[in-house]
């Protein structure tokens, strides 16, 4: 069980932060590749990201082309060094070996629209890659640019057990986005401030493990072990519904997706990146895309 002694003891998550995609690149200038595509039907190149822009070039199904990044509906593509655009309708993503187990999970639930991977290379990981995929135009795409992430101080665990230092395998829904400030623009998440007040209960002793509790009592009168939400590590994060429906006593509580004290440190199971990082995240989840977290490993997936 955890006792709430000192900060150490609170979940610590970090991401190398995905980049949810922004407007069609206005400059001419070539950037390096990100990743590849391969053409669904012969395809044109645009010089702008319209339809009615003038074709550069066109290609034939199943050319295999080199992406800059992704703008909403346009590929951003190097052509003669020049940027050009090809529509996303003509073209799927070529996902590696890892991405491919992350989104045949994701597939297993036909609602889920977005998701966010943190995946390391064993079960003793403390560190992960952290990406986001979402579902546009027929197809799963990446939606972010790659992160670093950290999780639980002693690896990953498919049975975890409270207070054993480790981060549960499995695809998770999200809950309710908190922080100590005021709700972020733009954010579609639910949004709940914190307070002095706010608790997360691991005491599995107590009828309340792992809820979110606001007390205005003395907490150690009444729960033996608890983490508070207005903790600064907390300023932003979004809570992982792990151990819900039906909460079973024991097998870990307060899992979160929340701000790190960096890349090399460590959490008690939680996933962890930078506050801008957090940001972006929290700013690109849609609860009407129902988005899960993978948390897993190379070996397991």
């Amino acid at each position: 069980m955890k006792q709430f002694v000192a900060a150490v003891l609170i979940c610590l998550f970090t991401l190398h932060m995905i980049v949810v995609p922004t407007q069609a690149a206005s400059s001419n200038q070539c950037i390096e590749p990100q990743f590849s595509i391969v053409l669904k039907t012969n395809a044109e190149l645009k010089a702008k990201a319209s339809h009615t822009s003038k074709t550069v070039k066109t290609y034939p199904k199943n050319k295999k082309l080199t992406v800059m990044k992704r703008s909403w509906d346009w590929y951003s593509i190097c052509y003669s060094k020049k940027v050009v655009y090809l529509a996303i309708e003509d073209a799927r993503e070529v996902f590696n070996a890892k991405e491919r187990a992350v989104l045949v999970q994701a597939d297993a639930k036909p609602d889920v629209k977005q998701v966010v991977s943190a995946v390391g290379p064993k079960l003793q990981s403390t560190k992960v890659t952290i990406q986001a995929f979402e579902q546009r135009k027929g197809e799963w795409r990446r939606a972010l640019t790659e992160m670093k992430g950290i999780v639980g101080k002693k690896g990953f665990t498919t049975n975890k057990k409270e207070g054993d230092g480790k981060s549960p395998i499995g695809m998770y829904s999200f809950g309710t986005a908190f922080g100590n400030e005021v709700k972020p623009s733009g954010m579609k998440l639910t949004y709940k401030k914190t307070t002095k007040y706010d608790y997360w209960v691991d005491d599995v002793t107590s009828r309340d493990y792992n809820k979110w509790i606001t007390y205005k009592g003395v907490p150690t009168k009444k729960w033996k072990s608890f983490e508070r939400m207005n903790h600064s590590l907390y300023k932003y994060g979004v809570v992982i519904n792990y151990n819900v429906n039906p909460i079973v006593k024991g097998k870990g509580s307060a899992i979160f997706l929340h701000i790190w004290r960096g890349e090399n440190g460590v959490t008690a199971g939680c996933v962890a990146t930078s506050e801008k990082n957090v940001l972006r995240l929290l700013n690109w989840l849609n609860p009407s895309k129902h988005p899960h977290i993978i948390m897993d490993t190379i070996e397991t997936l």
